[in-house]
């Protein structure tokens, strides 16, 4: 079950500095890339600065996604996992502002955030965390150093095994078993975070007309593109006025009352 804070606790800050890996996603407002990207060593790049505050040093790699996501719109959100004993999930869903390597603004914000140079770094992702989720991880496998046939190799030599959690299917088999398992997608897998219609056999589960639903999720969707609507309209009459200015386009002359002639 997930459970939602307005802010980071500190039991949240301390479990998620522990962690060796986090993930940031994030998208553009148009196209089909969404991107993720894993990320190493919270504790030498990611600093938690208060329950709604925190940044991560962003280092030189093959692409530069989430820096331009966040430029565009500032959608990201930060993941941590755990692959050991105790599963865990945690999400902090964020508006991100960069903060680039050579701004005068960086290297003091490096030095707040307690990390020495990081080489290689270009920015530092500044993160306004308006929420923050855990859930259950049950379906994230378990790192053991145990050997087994299902080991995987590095380049060492040496094994690691990332041994599948049972928890989840012992979980799901007790819902089932207690005919529960419907109720809860009825629940909590009918709509996204932000109402986006989701799925289907859960919300005719919940005596949901879907019609009306998809209905109202469109009039929504069309809502929010309102202000861009309205930018358009906006930039159209600038340009027109722009063209009329220039003698591009001839300016409507106006009509004078004696000049309409109204025909019996």
């Amino acid at each position: 079950m997930a459970i939602f804070y307005d802010l980071i606790t500190d039991d949240l800050r301390e479990w998620a500095l522990k962690q060796q890996i986090f993930y940031t996603a994030s998208a553009p407002l148009v196209g089909r890339h969404v991107n993720i990207s894993p990320k190493g060593l919270p504790s030498a790049t990611f600093t938690i600065f208060d329950g709604n505050h925190a940044a991560y040093v962003d280092t030189t790699g093959s692409g530069s996604e989430t820096i331009s996501h966040v430029y565009e719109n500032g959608r990201v959100t930060i993941m941590f996992c755990s692959f050991g004993a105790s599963p865990r999930i945690m999400r902090f869903f964020c508006h991100g502002r960069v903060v680039e390597w050579d701004q005068p603004e960086f290297k003091p914000l490096l030095k707040r955030m307690g990390k020495e140079n990081v080489p290689g770094a270009r920015a530092i992702i500044l993160l306004d965390v308006w929420k923050a989720q855990t859930s259950c991880g049950f379906g994230v496998p378990r790192l053991s150093s145990q050997s087994s046939s299902n080991n995987t190799e590095l380049t060492d030599g040496s094994t690691i095994e990332l041994d599948d959690r049972d928890t989840m299917f012992k979980w799901t088999s007790h819902q089932i078993a207690k005919n529960q398992l419907r109720s809860y997608q009825a629940e909590n897998n009918a709509y996204s975070l932000d109402g986006l219609p989701g799925l289907k056999a859960g919300r005719r589960d919940r005596k949901e007309v879907l019609m009306v639903g998809d209905i109202q999720a469109w009039v929504r969707r069309i809502a929010a593109q309102k202000g861009g609507f309205l930018v358009g309209v906006w930039v159209g009459m600038i340009i027109l006025l722009l063209l009329q200015g220039t003698g591009l386009v001839p300016a409507q002359r106006a009509i004078a009352p004696s000049q309409i002639k109204i025909w019996a």
